[in-house]
């Protein structure tokens, strides 16, 4: 006699092959994201603090003061990274993640705006309305999808050139932007930025000259940007999602990238609702 079953049938090998390959290869672009990452600042960490270790007598104010400077700017970075690792890691639990509630977009911005590192503060350009709708969403992942948004807009403009945050309502959704006078996004790139691991150009942007500059440009008036782990944008997307959100990044109209992250409306949307539509073309600061 014949028994018959409803077992489905496990994974080829071939397929069961393709898994482990594909496993492989986020393992391999994992190591080579971040061992770089890792391993500049705390090179530059330790470099600094045995020169103040070794020659703090004979060390002027000025250079004791910038090489404090420099060690906690770089502890800075280092710890932006290894809250991108860990979030990353959460962020593969679909469940991960506060639920949704209603909340003061503006409010939510400006604490957001609060947590920035100081130089990118400093760069930032708040245009926030008064009397903006509710949002749905989690705020206590605003700072870091601000974070990154504005860290990568840092990374690619002009050393102390302006990058605007804005905020507004419009079909059933709130939005904020964050724009910049960059070298912009390629519209092939457009999707690309948000994948996990991928790398924009590095390319040089201009430095101004004179005291306003905020960095160290080279010879060539370019101030070189370091890279990343490539994990920055697909955290914000996986956020924001996460949230029933939409996030973008575009060209901006005169130069540079526009960041737009919506959330559903409160007003609109009594209990969470469903995905968010994209943009309509909009005049950007």
């Amino acid at each position: 006699m014949v028994e018959h079953t409803d077992a489905v049938p496990g994974p080829t090998v071939a397929a069961r092959q393709q898994a482990r390959q594909r496993l492989d290869r986020d393992r391999d672009l994992f190591i080579a994201a971040t061992s770089h990452e890792l391993r500049t600042p705390v090179t530059v960490i330790k470099g600094y603090a045995d020169t103040l270790a070794n020659h703090w007598e004979h060390l002027p104010e000025a250079d004791r003061r910038e090489a404090a400077r420099v060690i906690s700017e770089r502890a800075g970075d280092l710890a932006r990274l290894v809250d991108r690792l860990l979030a990353a890691a959460s962020e593969a639990d679909p469940a991960s993640g506060a639920p949704p509630v209603a909340f003061d977009l503006v409010d939510g911005l400006r604490t957001a705006v609060a947590a920035l590192p100081a130089d990118l503060a400093r760069r930032l350009v708040v245009q926030l309305p008064a009397g903006l709708p509710g949002a749905i969403g989690d705020p206590a992942s605003l700072s870091t999808v601000l974070t990154e948004l504005a860290t990568n807009a840092d990374k690619y403009s002009p050393v102390g050139s302006p990058i605007w945050l804005t905020a507004g309502a419009t079909g059933g959704a709130v939005y904020f932007r964050v724009s910049d006078q960059g070298i912009g996004v390629r519209p092939e790139y457009a999707e690309r930025v948000f994948d996990r691991f991928w790398q924009g150009e590095q390319a040089p942007v201009p430095a101004p000259r004179g005291p306003r500059s905020l960095g160290r440009a080279d010879d060539d008036g370019y101030r070189r940007r370091r890279g990343g782990a490539g994990l920055g944008l697909y955290l914000v997307r996986r956020i924001v999602e996460r949230q029933n959100g939409w996030v973008s990044l575009r060209p901006r109209e005169g130069g540079g990238t526009v960041a737009e992250v919506r959330l559903p409306c409160a007003r609109a949307n009594p209990s969470v609702g469903g995905a968010i539509p994209g943009p309509a073309p909009a005049q950007e600061p």
